[in-house]
């Protein structure tokens, strides 16, 4: 199941982006523009998606699914979840050009790359990939 995160998930959340040297600081939970959700079955949280809706556009921040559950779909059920809700909206996002699984599975969910950022990542360069709205 799919749904907006509550305070109770937060140490799980930071826990899953920790993995990214990442955390969700109070900034991020007082600014209306982010939305944090996470994926959970049984009550436990096993992957997250954090991203900002502006306007009409989403720039998705972070997505992390639990290194064991990964290859279970659940990244594509997070961003499908995007999909779903926000067909209005086109999608950016960034990743690291060395994160070929990561550039594949964007690939795989419509993504295109469109320019190159360099020393995003301090010295490695990013990946800007976009999405444009879903059609209905």
């Amino acid at each position: 199941m799919i749904r907006e995160y509550n305070l109770e998930d937060i140490n799980r959340i930071n826990e899953l982006l920790s993995e990214l040297n990442y955390s969700i600081s109070d900034f991020d939970i007082d600014n209306k523009f982010i939305k944090i959700c996470v994926y959970e079955v049984n009550k436990i949280v096993l992957g997250v998606v954090i991203f900002r809706v502006l306007y009409d556009q989403i720039e998705i921040d972070y997505i992390v699914v639990d290194k064991k559950y990964r290859r279970n779909k659940i990244g594509e059920k997070l961003i499908n979840y995007i999909f779903n809700n926000y067909k209005d909206k086109s999608i950016t996002l960034e990743v690291n050009c060395n994160n070929e699984i990561a550039i594949e599975f964007y690939k795989k969910m419509s993504f295109k790359i469109v320019s190159v950022r360099k020393n995003y990542y301090k010295n490695e360069d990013a990946y800007l990939m976009y999405k444009d709205k879903v059609k209905l």
